[in-house]
């Protein structure tokens, strides 16, 4: 993440001007054109406070069941026809995903693919891994015994796996796909989550298409975490229009039970480099600066990212959470 940090801020950049071109001037909201109101997507009621204002888009509480929620939100003809932010994923793909991310996801994959497998211990289960990207967990998956599948919208995803990987995916939603019910032992949502208008019809889907006793991994955005309560607005992963909702560990535990899952364990990242840009700009590499001490920053840096993650993880207060459940 360190040697990315100037790719990660360019991207940040990008997806802020985009979500910013939908702008009223007058009002310095996004556009009424582009949005349209929604209940929560959680509980269904239409009683909130307002929560942050980010680029002209509202995040909101619910004051029924405290769910965080974007609203308004884009329509699906905006999505379609103002928000096209081809350029964004592009630069995504190209210059963070292939040649950073992947390298980095790697070792962490491969041991959600060993928690997994530590929970469903039977030969060659069948996974299903929804957003599947350019196929790099369903790699890892293999490697220990899974028989994987994926699903991915994103046309770049699609044609470089074609391209270059011997892995099964489809181009289409979840719900598009009309499984036969049980059909899968485990079901993966890694980032996906936080994405989703309608989070609890796609677990039920998922719950739809999951053997009894079947395993569901997933990771998503956590608001109740240190960096959230310092930065407010400035967090990370207020990201509209593209984040359109938020979690807690209890609202995921709420949530996954109405869905038809019970919890079995549960993960806390914390992410320093989400504080270290407001606070500790200076331990970022200056092209300027000698090389020593380009490399003391570097040091610092990760020491600093080391020590805070292992502190805020024990005390479950990370920015994202990893969580496996049960199909009950």
């Amino acid at each position: 993440m360190y040697a990315s940090a100037p790719l990660w801020e360019e991207f940040y950049r990008r997806l802020e001007s985009k979500a910013q071109s939908l702008i009223d001037p007058a009002t310095g909201r996004v556009a009424a054109e582009y949005v349209e109101d929604v209940p929560c997507p959680l509980c269904n009621s239409s009683s909130f406070s307002p929560r942050v204002l980010r680029d002209g888009f509202q995040y909101v509480t619910c004051t029924s069941c405290a769910f965080v929620y974007l609203n308004p939100q884009l329509t699906q003809h905006a999505v379609r026809d103002a928000y096209n932010d081809e350029d964004v994923r592009k630069f995504f793909f190209e210059q963070l995903l292939l040649p950073h991310v992947e390298r980095d996801q790697r070792g962490e994959f491969t041991e959600r693919a060993s928690v997994l497998k530590s929970l469903m211990p039977e030969a060659r289960p069948r996974l299903l891994d929804v957003g599947c990207a350019a196929g790099n967990f369903l790699m890892r998956a293999e490697e220990q015994g899974f028989i994987g599948e994926g699903l991915e919208l994103n046309q770049l995803y699609i044609d470089y796996i074609a391209a270059h990987r011997n892995v099964k995916v489809h181009a289409r939603l979840l719900e598009e796909m009309k499984y036969p019910a049980e059909t899968f032992d485990v079901v993966t949502l890694w980032d996906v989550l936080e994405h989703l208008p309608k989070p609890v019809e796609t677990l039920k889907e998922v719950g739809r298409v999951m053997r009894r006793g079947g395993i569901l991994g997933l990771t998503t955005i956590n608001h109740a975490c240190i960096n959230e309560a310092l930065l407010k607005d400035r967090w990370r992963y207020y990201m509209p229009p593209d984040h359109v909702c938020s979690f807690t560990p209890a609202l995921l535990d709420m949530l996954l039970k109405k869905c038809g899952f019970s919890v079995v364990r549960i993960e806390h990242h914390y992410m320093f480099e989400v504080l270290a840009d407001h606070y500790a700009s200076f331990l970022k590499p200056s092209a300027g600066a000698p090389a020593i001490s380009n490399k003391i920053r570097k040091m610092l840096y990760l020491i600093l990212a080391s020590t805070s993650q292992a502190m805020f993880n024990t005390m479950r207060s990370g920015d994202l959470v990893t969580v496996y459940a049960r199909k009950s």
